[in-house]
């Protein structure tokens, strides 16, 4: 079994992504908190080699040697295959085609940008930006070396300022989430979960997009008629064990 290390930050939606994941295949692991609202940790030039993207979260699996993994989705498909702990993957091929369908569906809503236009305070949030665009640059002269990666992340809060005042964009985005609910809630039929009566991948991400969707104020999507068997299917994951465990937070960040 491979000793695994998780960068990770309480509130990243992508970070409770992968807890859940690691909490649900019954793994151990260990975490460090990267602070990305004051500190702009995942900024620092250490973790920039370990992740060029300057993002979280990021999964150090050490075996006979250290394989890091980036971004969230690849992150639980590392996880799942995994021969220790639960199974979190379908057994037929039919259903491995649906479940990557539904990773990416989820994966496709842009929480992030939704998360930035819809905080409580949009002055708060804007700072975070902020302060994320003017370490970028300091660094960036500071460590040449890392300049393109430096240069990305500046050019990614920028347009997250952008964006996230953009009422077009915006319903865009809303737009293609309804598409991916739509699509998850006829997988649902009269399932417990999205592939049946099995727990997958699908469901690790799903509860955390709808959780924060909750938090975000569409109320109707995850709570009223729209979505009826999302809204039952939402109220299940919650009562596991595993929500609270792997620290799935219905909470802003600087308020």
């Amino acid at each position: 079994m491979p000793s695994l290390t998780l960068y990770h930050h309480p509130l990243s939606v992508c970070s409770m992504k992968v807890r859940l994941a690691l909490v649900e295949k019954g793994l151990d692991w260990s975490g460090r908190v990267i602070d990305i609202v004051r500190d702009q940790e995942q900024l620092d030039p250490w973790y920039i080699k370990l992740n060029p993207k300057g993002v979280i979260p990021t999964l150090e699996s050490h075996d006979d040697s250290t394989e890091v993994v980036t971004d969230s989705a690849r992150i639980i498909r590392f996880i799942a295959p995994l021969p220790e702990g639960n199974s979190l993957l379908p057994a037929s091929k039919e259903q491995l085609q649906r479940m990557e369908e539904l990773i990416d569906r989820a994966d496709g809503i842009d929480l992030q940008i939704l998360s930035y236009a819809r905080h409580p305070s949009m002055a708060k949030s804007e700072k975070i930006l902020d302060a994320r665009i003017n370490k970028s640059r300091l660094l960036a002269e500071q460590h040449p070396e890392l300049k393109d990666s430096y240069q990305a992340s500046a050019e990614r809060s920028e347009k997250s300022k952008s964006f996230r005042v953009d009422e077009h964009h915006i319903k865009d985005i809303e737009r293609k989430a309804v598409e991916s609910l739509s699509f998850a809630e006829k997988q649902l039929n009269d399932n417990t979960f999205l592939l049946g009566d099995t727990y997958s991948l699908a469901d690790v991400i799903w509860t955390v997009v709808l959780s924060r969707l909750d938090l975000l104020g569409y109320t109707d999507w995850v709570h009223g008629d729209t979505f009826p068997r999302l809204t039952r299917f939402y109220q299940d994951v919650r009562s596991r064990r595993s929500f609270s465990l792997a620290q799935i937070q219905n909470e802003w960040w600087e308020k």
